[in-house]
Parts: C-alpha cells; structure tokens; sequence
C-alpha cells in the first residue's frame, strides 16, 4: 500500500468521526446498551417487588362463632318437635317456653310437654332435617351474653394474619354487615388450622349470631403480596 493511500484513508476517517452522522452512528451503540440495561433493572426492581414486597391490604376469611357460647338444649328421649314457641333469635327469660314437645310415657302413647329455658339470653333454632330428634342431640341453643360482652370465634386461613387488641374490624353474617373488636388473641393454633379470638360485640346484635349463620370477617392492614392481589 503506498503512503499516499494510507494518508487518504486516515483523512476520510478523520472526516467521518467529525461529521455529525458519524459521531451519531458511533454513539448509536452506548445509547442501545445503556437503554438494555436500565430496562433490566426496572424488570428485575418490579419482578422483586410482586414477588417479595408486601402492602397492607384488607383480607376477608372465614369465621365461626365458638361452640362454649352456646347452651345446647338437649333431651335423653326420642322427642318430636311439634312447634317453637320463641322465634329464631329471640330474647327469651328464665323458664320461658321454647317448644312444644312430644314424647312417648310409659304407655307407650304420645304426651306432650315444654322445653324452657334454662336461663335468660338469645334463643336459636337448631338446624335438623326432621323434627324427630334422638336423645341428647340439640333441639335448640341458647346464647346467654356476657357482662362484658366478649364472645369468642374461631378464625380460619390463618396463614399470616397479624392480629392484635382493639383492632377494629367487620363481620359479615348471612351478607349483612355488622362492626366489632377484637379484645383478645389466643395463643396457639387448633388441629384445623384455626385461630381463637375474643371479639366484643354489641348485645343488639348478638341476635343475629346463629350457630347456623354464614360468616366472614373483614381484617385490615394485612400484610399481601403485591402477586396475590393481581390474581
């Protein structure tokens, strides 16, 4: 290669890189790099985020009213359920009667007789397919409530649920809506993945706390993932 061509190819180089399509070509690929990599880090900064970062969220779960709240009102004889006598959810007294019964006596006939109450509280049906009950099944409750009003539930799908003392919160029974709080968490979990709290609720609403109701609590401030919640 003769010394006049090299000094010609180091001049037309010389002019490409000060021209402004030539810086703009060479910078092309700096700017196409730079742009991959910001792009990576804002996909890794959101995939960390759904995935790790938790955001206080409202969590509806499953609830039951604690069976100790509740009298059974129970019978050691086959009996026949003829009439409730008080509606469902009632305020009842002492010795009020609350179904009319009948039984078989010694004679082997029919007599009817009353199932009272043996204190004053809230009076529930019992939920039976046949108003033929055998001996010592429920033919009814009774909720008496208490001085301070505290009831205790059980909580289901307890898997990170953060609970504590005055949290308020909303219990949904039978979809109607009703407002309570928490005075107590128990310690430990049962056999069914349950957890036990005290909730302290208004007496004119124990009425509506059927053994038989449909219930769903309304907790807020719990922890959930960002993923969970776009599902």
């Amino acid at each position: 290669m003769s010394i006049v061509n090299m000094f010609r190819k180091e001049a037309l180089r010389n002019q490409y890189k000060s021209s402004d399509i030539g810086k703009s070509l060479i910078k092309q690929p700096r700017i196409i790099n730079n742009s991959i990599f910001f792009l990576t880090a804002i996909f890794i900064s959101l995939f960390i985020s759904i995935e790790i970062i938790p955001i206080p969220s409202n969590r509806v779960v499953d609830i039951k009213i604690a069976s100790e709240n509740y009298t059974p009102l129970i019978y050691s004889e086959v009996v026949i359920i003829k009439k409730y006598l008080s509606q469902n959810g009632s305020t009842v007294r002492k010795d009020q009667a609350l179904l009319s019964i009948s039984k078989l006596n010694n004679k082997s006939n029919l007599e009817t007789d009353l199932i009272r109450s043996p204190n004053d509280g809230f009076f529930f049906h019992s939920k039976i397919d046949e108003n033929i009950t055998q001996p010592y099944k429920p033919l009814g409750y009774l909720l008496t409530p208490p001085a301070d009003g505290e009831l205790s539930f059980w909580i289901s799908n307890i898997k990170k649920i953060n609970l504590k003392a005055n949290d308020k919160i909303i219990l949904f029974i039978n979809n109607e809506e009703l407002t309570a709080s928490i005075t107590m968490v128990i310690n430990g979990i049962s056999s069914d993945n349950e957890q036990k709290i005290h909730l302290r609720i208004k007496e004119s609403d124990i009425r509506k706390l059927s053994p038989n109701a449909e219930m769903k609590i309304v907790l807020n401030n719990q922890d959930e993932k960002i993923i969970n919640l776009i599902k």
